[in-house]
């Protein structure tokens, strides 16, 4: 049976669903195409295919005008692009990757000291710390959850917030390995937590079609006090795929106001915004099809706050054959980029987005194991980093003890020989 995406099936589906019926007819027959090769599938269509080849013209003709005389939005060099391989990753397929500040130690030592760590999940339930400088394993724990670990946030040197499968959102002593305190408020997988910038309050994502808000009790300690206060739940319609908390830009100078939380779901171009107080609802929606064609069908999978203003979104969709960059401001309907990355994807990818710290432009993953670099100012791939034999599963970027990095590891891939790509590559600056 041809595929879903075969030009044939892609025309007579055009035909049968506009009621060209004599015209279909023929057209199956002149084929040898049957009623039953002909899906009802909608999520890629021949207006679909020609709206996207419109947007991606008109971001070529716009893409040297927008942005292009700010010199602060052009790609920053240097740039991460001496890897090291970090090659004590488990068997498994490695789900999350985070790199932070933990107190932690080695068996050799009587005593905790705060150091930069790799931090990994696995399909084998597994949670690793690596040093990130010698890359020694320095613990391993296989009991935080029933399940595979698929999202973890560091809220601080000393706690660690994870969600699995299991739908359990955990806190444990990264040190130790102790289990703080726990939250069953999922039925399906925990797909993502996000925290506020003051650490005042956290949300979950779930395939349970549910948002879990909570606010924290005592968030800078450790100890078993350490609790979360229920704000609400919204359920969805369909699955929710990002969240993140941002500052309305209309308050942002008055410090005690509670942050708002941003949703992204399945099958909808819509960006959900929630006040958390009096009682959690929604404030407003913002659409990122500004033609709002009906029949262009893509949703957010991914939302990062750029980390100098706290005030942009970097966003990654899942419109197909390749991931699609926007970029607009919190709390304002206008896009202010809207770029193709060249980087292919289809209906089961998970597309990735990490800002560079300083802002100048955006890393994403991609199917083919390629790395690009977005300029900020023209929306254009400008680097590309190669190394990963599969799928880009997930990525970090960030500062560590002043120098800007670029964490990266691959998926399952049958092409791979042994069927994994089994590696994390550390993007640097300057060879080590």
């Amino acid at each position: 049976m041809p595929s879903r995406d075969n030009v044939h099936v892609l025309v007579a589906r055009y035909l049968r669903d506009n009621g060209y019926n004599n015209t279909l007819d023929a057209f199956k027959e002149e084929l040898g195409l049957e009623d039953d090769m002909i899906p009802s599938d909608h999520s890629i269509t021949l207006e679909s295919i020609i709206e996207q080849k419109r947007l991606f013209d008109l971001s070529q003709e716009l893409v040297a005008v927008t942005l292009a005389d700010n010199e602060e939005d052009k790609w920053h060099v240097p740039y991460p692009e001496f890897k090291s391989i970090l090659r004590k990753s488990p068997e498994s397929n490695i789900l999350f990757v985070s790199v932070a500040n933990l107190s932690i130690s080695t068996d050799d030592l009587s005593s905790d000291f705060r150091r930069p760590c790799i931090i990994t999940t696995a399909a084998d339930r597994s949670l690793r710390i690596f040093d990130f400088y010698t890359f020694e394993l320095l613990k391993v724990y296989t009991h935080l959850h029933s399940s595979p670990i698929l999202t973890l946030l560091v809220l601080n040197e000393s706690i660690l917030l994870t969600g699995g499968m299991d739908g359990r959102l955990v806190v444990s002593n990264p040190a130790t390995g102790d289990v703080i305190t726990q939250l069953k408020d999922h039925t399906k997988y925990l797909v993502r937590i996000a925290c506020s910038n003051d650490r005042r309050y956290v949300a979950t994502a779930g395939y349970d079609k549910k948002v879990n808000a909570y606010s924290i009790e005592n968030p800078g300690s450790d100890e078993p006090t350490f609790r979360f206060n229920k704000i609400g739940t919204i359920s969805f319609p369909t699955s929710p795929e990002a969240i993140v908390f941002v500052t309305p830009e209309q308050e942002t100078t008055i410090e005690s106001t509670p942050p708002r939380l941003i949703v992204s779901r399945r099958d909808s171009t819509f960006l959900y915004y929630y006040k958390l107080f009096p009682v959690l609802s929604e404030a407003a929606r913002h659409n990122l099809n500004p033609d709002s064609n009906s029949w262009v069908s893509f949703c957010a999978m991914d939302i990062i706050l750029d980390p100098m203003q706290s005030k942009f979104l970097a966003v990654a969709t899942s419109t197909v054959p390749h991931m699609r960059f926007m970029m607009l401001q919190s709390g304002v309907d206008t896009i202010l980029k809207n770029a193709f990355t060249k980087a292919p994807q289809d209906a089961y990818s998970t597309p990735r987005i990490c800002w560079r710290p300083h802002g100048s432009g955006v890393w994403c993953n991609g199917d083919d194991g390629i790395i690009r670099g977005i300029e900020l100012s023209t929306g254009n791939v400008v680097v590309e980093l190669r190394h990963h034999e599969g799928k880009v599963k997930a990525m970090f970027a960030g500062i560590i003890d002043g120098r800007e990095v670029l964490v990266t590891v691959g998926e399952y891939s049958a092409d791979v020989l042994g069927g994994f790509d089994k590696t994390i590559a550390v993007w640097e600056i300057e060879k080590r």
